[in-house]
């Protein structure tokens, strides 16, 4: 007998082993580093977020059911839209709004373009909470037409969250650039320390001069540290759009190339009504519409008339959006194309500069100033490059039916 309870106990602690280890690798395994390319943020998205893959069993299923589970839904999705407006919005309140390039004119341009994109997905995700209130109002009273309502919200919910995702991504590498930048400023500031207090020393400068570059810099040190603490910020709540734990290990890999004179490459009538076709508050405006021409009385045909209103501002709306994108886009390519110029024309004073400093003809000083000049000039263009490709993918996102 004690053979045997000594055998059950080995035996215990064998399996109790096994699962430690099974649960280790496990772990692991769910912690194991995602190294995201941005073509697969929306595949990731709609196959790890728990709000889509709730939507999506929703949407199946709606047809056979009018139960608590498509409120739930609904409310689900609102916590969901919730949750991505706070990302975007801490996103320009925490990295963005506090770290603007406000000594460098061009920079300071594109960081408009930036925080004004951002401001926009703030301003859409603000409409689609309220539309889903709006659906959420309307459940109990109209089952079959609060169902065609929910199927188009919550498929929009699902554009507006992949989208989110994609936002946050261009986002952390508009972050990334300004971190660069603000460190070789801070490099800068550091060389220019050296040199006022080797000055003062000599009595060139006073110790007010010297101290208010280093009170400078010191307010640069921390902007790097709060640009720093945003990016993992971003990188946690990527990984909530995901379907991962905030913490899971992230690599966000670079932005793809550019499709370089994109408008040359679409239809322009076919991309319009694919737009306005795809448009969710129009579709249920038009289901709104219908519903009212299924019904009799006065307060029917006002009803039809406010829907048949709605549907029309709205493709009005879309046309516009697709005007001005289409406007941003070659506003883009052209901005491009002029820091790219001036991007070559530096490094070609650069490589004149290093023949100079070769020769003795140039401090080295100098030479670090023309090296300065490139690296940010290869910044400038870097986010002229990703302005141009987040104003794409809105262009692309606005054919598929989201308002952005």
């Amino acid at each position: 007998m004690k053979r045997f309870i000594s055998f059950i106990c080995i035996f215990c602690l064998v399996l109790g082993g096994a699962a430690a280890l099974a649960g280790t690798a496990e772990a692991l395994t769910l912690e194991r580093t995602l190294y995201l390319n941005f073509s697969d943020v929306e595949r990731q998205t709609r196959t790890g977020n728990p709000t889509i893959r709730n939507n999506d069993s929703t949407i199946q299923n709606l047809n056979n059911m009018f139960d608590e589970s498509i409120l739930f839904a609904l409310q689900n999705s609102r916590r969901m839209m919730e949750g991505v407006l706070d990302s975007t919005v801490s996103l320009l309140e925490n990295g963005l709004m506090v770290n603007a390039p406000v000594h460098d004119a061009q920079l300071m341009n594109m960081w408009h373009a930036v925080t004004g994109s951002v401001n926009n997905d703030i301003l859409s995700y603000q409409r689609e909470i309220r539309q889903i209130d709006s659906q959420m109002e309307q459940f109990y009273i109209a089952p079959r037409v609060s169902a065609d309502r929910t199927v188009a919200q919550l498929n929009n919910v699902n554009r507006q969250i992949i989208w989110g995702a994609e936002s946050l991504y261009m986002g952390y590498h508009a972050l990334s650039r300004q971190l660069e930048q603000s460190n070789a400023t801070l490099k800068t500031l550091d060389r220019n320390i050296e040199v006022m207090e080797f000055r003062l020393s000599l009595g060139q400068i006073t110790w007010r001069t010297l101290q208010t570059v280093k009170n400078n810099r010191s307010a640069l040190e921390q902007g790097i540290k709060t640009m720093e603490s945003e990016l993992e910020n971003l990188k946690g709540q990527i990984n909530v759009l995901l379907g991962r734990t905030h913490d899971a290990p992230l690599h966000i890999n670079v932005l793809p190339d550019l499709e370089r004179d994109f408008l040359d490459s679409r239809d322009r009538a076919r991309d319009l009504k694919s737009a306005r076709d795809n448009n969710h508050l129009a579709n249920i405006a038009i289901i709104d519409m219908y519903d009212q021409m299924r019904q009799s009385g006065e307060t029917a045909r006002t009803q039809e008339a406010i829907a048949r209103n709605n549907r029309d501002n709205e493709l009005r709306s879309v046309e516009l959006r697709y005007e001005n994108l289409v406007k941003a886009i070659n506003d883009r390519e052209a901005q491009l194309s002029l820091e790219e110029a001036g991007l070559s024309l530096l490094q070609q004073a650069l490589a004149e500069m290093e023949l100079r400093h070769r020769l003795g003809r140039a401090s080295r000083l100098e030479l670090e100033q023309a090296e300065n000049d490139v690296f940010i000039q290869t910044i400038r263009v870097e986010s002229a490059e990703a302005e141009l490709f987040n104003t794409i993918r809105r262009y692309e996102w606005l054919i598929r039916g989201l308002s952005v």
